[in-house]
């Protein structure tokens, strides 16, 4: 699952945050939880580091956001919202969404998980998103701020930033609603 969506909010304040506040990378639970995708290759590319994959991330609760508006726009229940800034030569490797942390929270629940991934500015030099739908690798172009991709864990996908500026994105996890 794969759609183009848009949402009317003022996400304008997220930009103003420190989000150097928490540092990280996934590079690790990549290799370890979806191993398949390195396989033809030889397994997870060493050149792969903290230096070279490291996102700044900082997590929005209800009392920064209106789930229920960010929901009904987007036909879900939204569970946990996060903003990532990229900074200028860091990537997030090919990889797809495993929601362990929703999964982990809501054992119970069979609805299908999803996660949109919103830009919070326009498309910038350098700034890069693509996904594999269908075996075609799809590179998203000239985004507009507030536009973005709502995708399952079906949908493989990358991000990098060969750009001059930092490239912030909101990711929006929940339920799918019918």
């Amino acid at each position: 699952m794969l759609n183009k969506i848009y949402l009317d909010y003022d996400f304008s304040f997220i930009l103003d945050n420190d989000h150097t506040s928490h540092s990280g990378s996934c590079i690790v639970h990549q290799a370890k939880e979806i191993p398949e995708i390195y396989k033809n290759i030889g397994g997870h590319p060493d050149s792969f580091c903290l230096e070279n994959t490291t996102i700044h991330q900082l997590w929005w609760d209800k009392t920064d956001l209106d789930y229920s508006a960010i929901g009904n726009q987007l036909g879900m229940e939204v569970i946990s919202v996060s903003s990532i800034r990229q900074d200028p030569g860091n990537s997030i490797p090919y990889h797809k969404d495993m929601f362990y942390k929703i999964r982990t929270a809501h054992p119970e629940r069979t609805d299908n998980i999803v996660r949109a991934n919103i830009f919070l500015e326009d498309y910038k030099l350098g700034h890069f998103f693509q996904v594999t739908l269908d075996n075609e690798h799809v590179t998203v172009p000239n985004w507009r701020k507030n536009e973005g991709y709502m995708f399952d864990q079906t949908i493989y996908h990358l991000s990098s930033n060969a750009g001059l500026e930092p490239k912030y994105t909101l990711q929006i996890s929940g339920f799918l609603l019918d």
